[in-house]
């Protein structure tokens, strides 16, 4: 019987385990041999594959423009990490309130989760155009800017920031901000409202609630949803390509764009894999020292 019902459990998740080893494994490890080799779909004919080392990943690290897109790649999942925190704790407070109209306002707020990434980056690459921008002619009509702002155009920078970094982050926010406000939202559901009590009877304010019990119970969470954020964040491809191309002067360059354009403009797959390689370290790095934090915090616990 025992034996039946492991075979059981293993033909339910066989078609999942086949999907990721066809879809997943097998491709990363194919761009990982790759890494290794020099695979230039131009000359591939004439000079075959053969195997360089450790030579693609020298040149992309002497890349000035992957050097760039590393950075590009940290500091914009870093500010998409800690303003959907920020914000996914507002809004979580929010959905969770008593008042008329609530069930309005939630569907408000997960809106940007039924939309997919590839429609939501075309819909607001023509909301931030420029010269079409209905966004500009609101501001306009408003008195509050003389000229259209270029979004996604702009070339100057303060420092490491721009108005197309800002503005293709803001739009990675707003596309990611229903999943976090959903965790936070069960989380906030799973706190007992004695402890609420607990802190009205003691004569706390919202603040009080909010910094003694609300913040120290969703911390679990709150390290989770970073992680995860940071994860994805580093491997993001889809908006930046579709709003800007890494562009313009490689302002939001990320390293998936970079490596999508390594293969499939220059057709170099040996470059493309590098890159990914590299953005498979970074999040694998980032996942071990995860996994070490939750399994200390379990000792000692």
């Amino acid at each position: 019987m025992e034996r039946k019902k492991r075979v059981f459990c293993l033909l339910m998740v066989l078609p999942a385990i086949l999907l990721t080893l066809i879809l997943g494994l097998i491709p990363m490890f194919t761009s990982l041999g790759w890494s290794f080799l020099e695979y230039d779909l131009l000359r591939i004919q004439e000079h075959g594959t053969p195997f360089v080392g450790l030579e693609n990943y020298r040149t992309i690290l002497s890349d000035d423009r992957f050097l760039r897109s590393i950075a590009n790649t940290f500091l914009m999942t870093g500010l998409v990490v800690a303003i959907a925190l920020v914000l996914g704790l507002v809004l979580a407070h929010v959905m969770r309130a008593e008042y008329r109209g609530r069930v309005i306002v939630r569907v408000l707020i997960c809106t940007p989760w039924f939309v997919p990434p590839v429609v939501a980056a075309a819909i607001w690459a023509w909301l931030l155009n420029a010269d079409r921008s209905p966004i500009n002619s609101a501001l306009m009509d408003a008195g509050l800017i003389e000229s259209n702002i270029r979004f996604l155009t702009d070339s100057s920078t303060w420092g490491p920031f721009s108005i197309p970094l800002l503005s293709v982050t803001a739009v990675r926010i707003w596309n990611g901000l229903p999943f976090v406000v959903i965790f936070l939202l069960a989380g906030m559901q799973s706190i007992p409202r004695d402890l609420y009590e607990a802190v009205d009877v003691d004569g706390g304010n919202l603040w009080s609630k909010f910094r003694h019990v609300t913040l120290p119970l969703l911390k679990p969470i709150l390290g989770v949803l970073a992680m995860l954020l940071l994860i994805t964040g580093i491997g993001h491809f889809e908006i930046n390509y579709i709003m800007t191309g890494g562009g313009p002067n490689g302002l939001t360059d990320v390293m998936s764009v970079y490596s999508y354009l390594q293969a499939f403009s220059f057709f170099r797959f040996d470059l493309a894999s590098a890159a990914g390689g590299m953005v498979l370290l970074i999040t694998g790095v980032i996942s071990v020292i995860y996994i070490r934090s939750q399994l200390r915090n379990e000792d000692k616990s």
